[in-house]
């Protein structure tokens, strides 16, 4: 662990980046909607540094560029039902991928329910 320009690192990857490359389901989106609350009810205070870095994390952690923002399309696209290969499509995503997002899902306690081919959150 190094400290560097205010960031803590951690090998390669900044403590943030460390957080948007987290595949935990139930980690990132607590961090997420905590980050939210807190910039909605000016938990930062006056602090702009904070603010703007919380904004860009959570910016980060919504872009489908992360697991983070692409468990979040998945989760939307589960509401309705959607098979494994329009999971692939919306998130350029390899069969595997989508089978590992789906047990990060389960691992978070979300249940699961396969129906003519097409899984949806129950």
């Amino acid at each position: 662990m190094h400290q560097r320009d205010g960031a803590v690192s951690f090998g390669l990857l900044t403590a943030g980046e460390a957080v948007v490359q987290n595949t935990s389901y139930l980690q990132t989106q607590t961090i997420v909607k905590a980050l939210e609350f807190t910039l909605n009810k000016g938990g930062f205070g006056k602090n702009t540094r904070q603010k703007q870095t919380a904004a860009g994390l959570i910016r980060d952690m919504r872009s489908t560029s992360s697991v983070s923002g692409r468990h979040q399309q998945l989760e939307r696209m589960l509401r309705k039902g959607a098979s494994i290969e329009q999971m692939m499509k919306a998130t350029r995503s390899s069969r595997r991928t989508i089978f590992r997002y789906l047990n990060h899902f389960e691992e978070a306690g979300l249940s699961l329910v396969l129906s003519q081919g097409r899984y949806q959150l129950s």
